[in-house]
């Protein structure tokens, strides 16, 4: 992306999820065949399994789009979609309206970033917001702005 535009917009077409703590424990999951694991395990394998993939989807999503995160100046969307078993008119009424709901909004930048990224230790400023949308599945807002620079002394 041309990081010289005032401001650009990239959306990645990818319904967010969360962050999966992993550990080292978890790796025998992938060792024991399916049909041997007990079901809690097996939850578990699939559940790792899936968010394995949604990484490399987002990673692919924005390598397509040459998307690559900066120190600051980024403003994220997670856009999720409402609940199937929601009344229309309660989805009507949700429809892009902040979403104050699981899944947390650390967990799903969380997800975001180790897509993107082995370490963002470097990333300084960044601005989440999520909402909710009435369709079927959701995506991944990116909107880049020339960070605005502010020396020590003009803090308070």
């Amino acid at each position: 992306m041309n990081d010289d535009a005032e401001s650009s917009k990239i959306v990645l077409n990818i319904t967010p999820q969360t962050h999966v703590r992993a550990t080292q424990g978890d790796r025998i999951y992938f060792r024991i065949p399916r049909d041997k694991l007990r079901p809690s395990g097996l939850k578990r394998l699939l559940r790792l399994e899936r968010y394995n993939e949604y990484k490399i989807a987002v990673s692919a999503l924005a390598k397509s789009k040459r998307y690559t995160t900066r120190e600051q100046g980024e403003h994220i969307t997670f856009y999720i979609p409402v609940s199937v078993s929601w009344s229309k008119k309660k989805k009507a009424e949700r429809h892009l309206q902040i979403h104050q709901e699981k899944p947390d909004i650390d967990n799903l930048l969380k997800a975001f970033f180790d897509s993107l990224m082995f370490e963002d230790k470097h990333i300084g400023d960044v601005r989440i917001t999520k909402r909710w949308v009435n369709q079927e599945r959701g995506w991944i807002e990116i909107v880049r702005s020339n960070p605005t620079y502010s020396s020590p002394n003009n803090l308070i």
